[in-house]
């Protein structure tokens, strides 16, 4: 099919679009669309496209809601839009946002109840279960606020699961009758059914697509989107198109994951069969993309990937579940020694200068000017041409800060590592795709639970493949057995004596200890000195703090002598965990824990934000500047369990 673009745009940078494409952007915007789409048809941009034409249609921008699957897609998604729309600048009022961040903000505008300091495990659950319910009752004000909406976008709606889809159906059924709806979904990506990227423990649930026939207000206009824009590479079309035939067609769960498998190896033409995490590791050393993106199907895996690289030098980047969201380093050492309330651009021009001299890598790659606008909108002063750092402060000390001061990975540089599941909707040049080998369980189903699972699992792998924009390489891998603790850790026992654990995840840093020693300051300009590399770890015992595990950090001064010094703290919430895994090691109360644990790794350094109940437990100036820099820890070590000789920690 020919491609045609009636679309303008102030930038010039719109694509051609084909026909199916032109007409869902150019639908009426009242109009009620449901769009089916495949990987590289140009959904995103379609959808991205779409906001544009409305907004110059003179659609108040504000009146635009898009909700997008993942944070990391949101800062992408509104810069799309404004260069597609002929209102340029304009456009960035579109309200775009996740399921989660959405359903908080209602929560935080119309529920009387009190809203928690903090957000920990389960929080957003409960806010999303809380505002379903203020919809429900037909809270007036809040009915008011989306009848007041012109155009709902819903993206990836074969993801949007249990309470999620409960939400967005009951703001379907409050929108108004001239307000438009357009949702965007792939049946054969839907992967969240069942399966995740640790355990795949979890009842199954419909999703928003199964339910739209029963339960949408109105009926909806079905378009296809059948054209393949994102790859050229014959090889990879025909990968596209043979893998997604055996989703579609499939009609016998016994073997359907290994043919999937049999499939993507033999169209891509470069499988380099069962290799191990090491000589993965001197693959990435010798391919030297940072732009290459590894995928594998299991947490588990990607931590020994990562673990492997790590001890080869390999800089590298983590996409996966359960990360915490890292602020770009910049931030936290431009202002961390700044008390003041308002700043103009003059001072915001010395300050960068100051730091820079003082020490540079916070600062490398990132453009002043640009920092300074992207500043000046998220918390511009009340003057022209000044920010509002207490604005600021309150911002970046949020649970989720903006998703535009973030590092879109965990980590600054390198290749991605990650699983399929982290990587939906992301796409890259070059992916290497790491598949285990799978045991059939198809012809064992009894209820059709068990079928369900292998089709999706089988999508699982069809997602992955299709990241690929022009190379896909496949690799298989063995599979090692781990465990979950409660709290999802991943642990790995080795011997009677010994045990691998996961350290990394969000909250297993504290992010106020090193701020309340009498080094604070000391510590910002060592970690400002490491920022943008992976530097060798260790965390210690502390006897007289408790046995408080202090990371440690081994540094070289101008001098040329290697000086130590504590730079962070892991949480309590970790060394629950620790006790929870001796426990499991340790059956008859004979063993402790040895005072070092080794092989972690500064992953990066990043920016905390200081919320104001947490001020007054840190050292001057950080009370008063609330932000400043921490460092952020990764690793899979090895934990060695000693005979006892007396007691050491605390379970």
């Amino acid at each position: 099919m020919p491609e045609i673009s009636h679309v303008s745009s102030k930038n010039a940078v719109v694509p051609d679009w084909d026909l199916e494409q032109l007409e869902v952007i150019l639908e009426a915007p009242a109009r009620w669309q449901l769009v089916i789409a495949g990987p590289g048809a140009g959904k995103s941009a379609v959808a991205c496209q779409r906001v544009a034409y409305l907004v110059d249609e003179a659609v108040p921008p504000s009146r635009i809601l898009l909700v997008s699957f993942t944070r990391t897609a949101v800062a992408e998604l509104r810069d799309r839009i404004v260069s597609y729309a002929v209102a340029g600048d304009a456009a960035r009022g579109v309200r775009i946002s996740t399921i989660d961040s959405h359903a908080w903000s209602l929560r935080v505008g119309f529920d009387d109840q009190p809203l928690p300091k903090s957000l920990g495990d389960g929080s957003y659950d409960l806010s999303i279960q809380h505002t379903v319910e203020l919809f429900r009752n037909q809270h007036a004000d809040l009915i008011d606020f989306m009848a007041r909406l012109e155009h709902l976008i819903i993206d990836e709606a074969q993801d949007v699961m249990g309470l999620r889809a409960d939400l967005v159906i009951e703001m379907l059924k409050t929108l108004s009758p001239t307000c438009g709806v357009t949702i965007l979904a792939d049946p054969a990506q839907a992967i969240y059914g069942f399966t995740t990227d640790g355990r795949d423990d979890e009842k199954p649930e419909q999703s928003l697509l199964e339910r739209l026939p029963a339960e949408c207000p109105r009926p909806l206009l079905k378009r296809t989107l059948n054209n393949l824009h994102r790859v050229k590479d014959g090889a990879l079309i025909d990968l596209f198109l043979r893998t997604r035939k055996e989703i579609e067609l499939a009609g016998s769960a016994h073997g359907h994951i290994a043919r999937i498998q049999q499939v993507i190896r033999e169209t891509c033409g470069n499988d380099v069969g069962v290799t191990s995490f090491e000589n993965l590791a001197d693959f990435l050393n010798r391919a030297r993309d940072g732009a290459m993106l590894v995928l594998f199907r299991r947490r588990a895996d990607v931590l020994f990937a990562s673990s492997y690289c790590s001890q080869a030098g390999v800089e590298h980047r983590l996409r996966m579940s359960d990360l915490p969201f890292v602020v770009r380093p910049w931030l936290g050492w431009l202002f961390g020694e700044t008390v003041q309330a308002i700043l103009t651009r003059e001072e915001f021009d010395k300050l960068w200068d100051d730091r820079a001299s003082e020490s540079p890598a916070p600062l490398l790659g990132e453009q002043r000017d640009d920092c300074w606008t992207l500043l000046h909108r998220l918390a511009a002063g009340s003057r022209p041409r000044t920010l509002d750092l207490v604005h600021l402060r309150n911002i970046v000390a949020r649970s989720r800060p903006p998703i535009e001061l973030c590092y879109p990975d965990f980590g600054s540089t390198g290749p991605i590592l990650g699983t399929i599941h982290a990587s939906k909707g992301r796409e890259a040049d070059t992916v290497v795709l790491v598949m285990p080998p799978h045991q059939d369980r198809g012809a064992d189903a009894q209820d059709g639970t068990d079928s369900a699972e292998v089709f999706e699992e089988g999508r699982v792998y069809y997602v992955g493949a299709t990241r690929a924009r022009k190379m896909l390489a496949t690799a298989g891998s063995t599979s090692t057995r781990v465990g979950y603790l409660d709290s999802g850790r991943i642990y790995r026992i080795c011997g009677d004596k010994k045990a691998q654990v996961e350290v990394g995840r969000d909250g297993d840093v504290d992010k106020l200890a090193h701020l309340a020693w009498s080094s604070s300051v000391k510590v910002q300009h060592t970690l400002a000195a490491h920022a943008g590399r992976t530097v060798p770890l260790k965390a210690r015992a502390v006897a007289e703090d408790d046995y408080a595990l202090r990371v440690v950090l081994e540094h070289k001064h101008d001098d040329g002598v290697t000086r130590v010094l504590d730079v962070g703290q892991l949480s309590s919430s970790l060394r629950a965990d620790l006790g929870r895994l001796w426990g499991k090691i340790d059956q008859h109360g004979n063993l402790r824990p040895a005072e070092n644990i080794p092989h972690l790794y500064l992953a990066a350094v990043g920016t905390v934000g200081l919320a104001e109940h947490e001020r007054s437990a840190v050292k001057p100036p950080f009370g008063q500047s609330a932000l400043a820099l921490a460092p952020v820890v990764k690793g899979f070590p090895m934990i060695h369990f000693l005979l006892r000789r007396r007691a050491r920690f605390t379970r």
